[in-house]
């Protein structure tokens, strides 16, 4: 008996989640372009997940706000850098950039749209390094990494 009502309970629960999909699907306005606008191809959402759309082809708020290029990226951090912390990334060698990964990194990739398809900075910062990784953890490296040369 406890099978068949954990069966039941778990068929309920998938059939509320459907239900809470479809009224936000039903809910949500489809973003449509003027043919002659310049931002008819994107949209369109051609891509989800990518290029500022989610995977429901709804665009980020931020998205416009996100850099294209890798140097883009360098150039705009760099400018929010206080002095004490441009020492400290200038005092740092190339080998020890790895330190900066898990708080100055996540927040890289958070505010440049990394995690959420910022396809034009990912396909510049990986033209820079050239090993194929395309991950956003290794992207917002390579985007420490220009600002340390940028440094020095």
């Amino acid at each position: 008996m406890n099978i068949t009502r954990s069966v039941i309970c778990s068929g309920f629960a998938a059939v509320m989640m459907m239900c809470v999909n479809a009224a936000w699907a039903q809910a949500t306005p489809v973003q449509k372009a003027n043919a002659g606008s310049a931002s008819a191809a994107a949209a369109t959402c051609a891509m989800p997940g990518k290029n500022g759309y989610d995977k429901n082809c709804k665009r980020y708020p931020d998205a416009d706000t996100w850099p294209t290029t890798c140097d883009q990226a360098a150039t705009q951090i760099l400018a929010r850098l206080d002095e004490p912390s441009k020492q400290r990334v200038r005092d740092s060698t190339y080998e020890n950039l790895i330190q900066f990964h898990m708080g100055w990194g996540m927040g890289i990739r958070n505010s440049t749209g990394l995690w959420r398809g910022n396809v034009a900075l990912t396909d510049s910062c990986s033209a820079l390094d050239n090993d194929g990784d395309r991950h956003p953890d290794h992207m917002s490296m390579v985007i420490i990494q220009q600002i340390w040369k940028k440094l020095r």
